[in-house]
């Protein structure tokens, strides 16, 4: 095209800009009609890929490294590329962009989240373009704008749409709930060393921010003239970049970064880790100036890195996603030896896990035909029930786990197991087994399940409920009875209640963070008290609930008026849901971090709100699910919540899961069944 004059009119270098970006979307749309992607956002990452390589040959053209690929476009379409900060510009998303389209294009396809890494990427092109344009038409490039220029819009509207779609997705990240928010708001700032110091750094940052807004707007103070003139005299180039930026920071950055601080000093902020990770992204475009990076620059980078690390981390997570290296005995005496993960596995509802165990026997030239390994589950002191069998190639999965678990078959000595789709029942201790004629041995894993304990009433009032109407109370809440472990890593996260409950092993207990004459005398030390084992049919207690992630999403219905519960019921289900259940409610207050000050019904005809930053006017100075009552169905009115089921995670689950078509199943290769991480504490 450098030689073709027709070719290099301005109005022709724009159609032939829209032509080839709708060739290279209609080519990337016809490749993948035959398994098209779940996400829309894919085609706006491929398409951009290629952006990508014209950006980076337009910076390489500029600095001389190579030649005679856009020299007409550098004339007549764009002659502001040729800028500093333009040709930085195209080297960050050349390079850096191009990196982050290729991941999350590999994320989509694998199926997995990228929310956090699309956040960093949307509000860094956000800034790019947005500061890109504004300083064309403010510079003296806006005297003689071509019709090329018109393209950059579409590349700051796709960012600015990508970004309200990402912000609206579940979070990918562990946050911390509602529990750990309220043991963190009761710590004052100078015991929160990394907080305190986020503050400080934020309000030097601000200053620094004033200082340079005002030189960008011509303040006629003496500070901002010797800082222009020593320090960055570029901010008055007639290119109107650098300008655009600093007014960018003044305007925009500066109210987030006041946004911060408040965050800071009041834990728990649900938006604060989504808009750390978008203003990341977006500071990282700002030093892009012809000399080094400047103090201030530092000084704004260093803290949204740190301050995205640290509110999307949390040490209990540091294990999440390895693999437990179990180490296998040796022996003399020709006996089977079991080796099992110490600890236990985590995992979440609905997820997949491996339940670890490797044996070693002697001599290694056993036949592997003669092994047998048993997975069982403890149910009781002396009850065990039937999980999973092997014996040599032949298999057989019992009750609720066919279709769900499978041999991992990581080697010659592996007895591991894999759980696809996890229910609550799955909660437990497994034993494995495994034997060689008349040699044995077993070992255990306990597999525990991220959620929340709650207590649970029904609407004939408290002390109602014998065991199994306790355990059946839960189940309809969408929960199960809680365990001892789980009822005490609630209390040790804040959880205080005064009346005893049910739990899983027939006990009745309670848990109190704050001693007091109503619930066993205030001289009495914290803990989770224990009336001990109780008959199991005459007498009543409330109930501990356990419930972990939804496949779905809890949400408050938005109504013109209120409604009773009848008309609540019927709202839901024309809406393409139901009414939440109590547990569902829970686990949106803890994993989705539902925080909503409004009160409505819930399945079981209670009246309750999820809180998870208190504030006066919601109940209270703590986090937690707030509950009226069980009002009167008919004439009491209020909002509703619903329940709506993620209808593609079940069908992902559906598709990673193979059934078999009856118990007994042959298994000729283990590599249709895919690698899960297993989390172990």
């Amino acid at each position: 095209m450098n030689t073709i004059p027709e070719f290099q009119e301005p109005y022709v270098i724009l159609e032939i800009g829209v032509a080839v970006l709708v060739i290279v979307f209609l080519f990337y749309f016809l490749i993948t009609r035959g398994n098209p992607p779940k996400d829309v956002l894919f085609f706006v990452f491929a398409v951009f890929c290629f952006t990508c390589i014209i950006d980076l040959t337009s910076a390489l053209e500029y600095d001389g490294i190579i030649s005679g690929f856009m020299d007409f476009y550098q004339k007549t379409g764009e002659p502001y590329l040729g800028t500093a900060y333009a040709i930085m510009m195209c080297y960050w998303d050349g390079i850096a962009h191009f990196i982050m389209y290729l991941a999350m294009i590999s994320r989509i396809t694998d199926r997995k989240a990228y929310r956090t890494l699309g956040l960093f990427w949307a509000g860094s092109l956000c800034a790019n373009m947005s500061v890109f344009i504004a300083g064309i038409v403010a510079g003296k490039y806006g005297s003689d704008i071509r019709p090329a220029f018109w393209l950059n819009f579409l590349f700051l509207l796709m960012p600015v749409w990508g970004a309200i779609t990402l912000f609206t997705r579940p979070k990918d990240r562990p946050l911390i709930g509602g529990y750990n928010a309220m043991h963190v708001q009761t710590m004052k700032l100078i015991w929160r060393p990394l907080d305190l110091f986020l503050v400080l750094l934020l309000l030097a940052a601000m200053a620094f921010t004033i200082l340079r807004g005002l030189v960008a707007l011509d303040s006629p103070l003496e500070a901002c003239s010797v800082y222009l003139k020593h320090y960055e005299p570029y901010l008055k180039d007639p290119v109107g970049f650098p300008r655009v930026m600093m007014l960018h920071l003044f305007f925009y950055g500066l109210p987030l970064m006041g946004a911060f601080v408040y965050g800071l000093l009041k834990p728990g902020c649900t938006w604060m880790s989504d808009w750390t990770m978008f203003l990341a992204g977006a500071m990282i475009q700002f030093p892009k100036q012809p000399l080094l990076l400047t103090f201030g620059e530092m000084f704004f980078v260093v803290f949204i890195l740190t301050s995205a690390l640290s509110v999307t981390s949390l040490p209990s997570d540091i294990e999440k996603g390895r693999r437990k290296v179990v180490h296998v005995l040796e022996d003399d005496t020709g006996a089977v030896i079991v080796q099992t993960a110490p600890g236990k596995v985590m995992t979440h509802r609905g997820g997949s896990i491996t339940l670890p165990c490797r044996f070693h026997h002697e001599p290694e030239n056993t036949d592997p035909a003669r092994i047998r390994i048993k997975w069982t589950k403890v149910t009781d002191a002396l009850q065990f029930e039937d999980v999973f069998v092997a014996l040599g190639r032949q298999q057989r999965v019992f009750g609720s786990y066919r279709g769900r678990v499978f041999l991992e078959e990581a080697g010659p000595g592996d007895a591991s197991v894999i759980i696809q789709n996890v229910t609550l029942d799955d909660y437990g201790r497994y034993e494995c087994e495994v034997t060689n004629d008349m040699e044995d041995d077993t070992g255990f894993v306990n597999l525990d399940l991220e959620g929340v304990v709650f207590p649970y009433y029904p609407r004939e009032g408290r002390y109602k409920l014998n065991y199994h109407q306790a355990e059946d109370a839960c189940k309809q809440q969408d929960a199960i009875l809680a365990s001892h472990p789980q009822l005490h890593k609630a209390w040790l996260e804040g959880l205080d209640w005064c009346n005893a409950g049910w739990l899983e092993d027939g006990s009745v207990q309670y848990p109190i963070s704050h001693p007091r004459d109503q619930c066993g005398r205030k001289d009495t030390p914290a803990g989770v008290r224990n009336y001990g084992y109780r008959h199991k049919e005459d007498e009543r207690y409330d109930a501990f609930c356990f419930t972990s992630k939804l496949n779905g999403k809890v949400y408050f219905l938005k109504r013109f008026k209120k409604v009773n519960y009848a008309e609540a019921t019927k709202a839901c289900i024309r809406d393409g849901s139901v009414v939440a259940k109590v547990g569902q409610l829970y686990a949106a207050w803890k994993f989705q971090l539902l925080d909503r000050c409004e009160a409505g019904w819930l399945e079981d005809g209670s009246i309750r709100y999820p809180i998870v930053n208190p504030r006066s006017r919601c109940g209270g100075s703590h986090p937690g699910v707030r509950h009226l009552g069980f009002p009167d169905k008919k004439f009491r009115l209020y909002g509703v919540y619903c329940f709506r089921e993620n209808k593609d995670e079940m069908a992902g689950g559906i598709e990673t899961t193979k059934s078999p078509k009856d118990s007994l199943t042959w298994r000729n290769s283990s590599n249709s069944i895919p690698m899960n991480a297993t989390r172990v504490i």
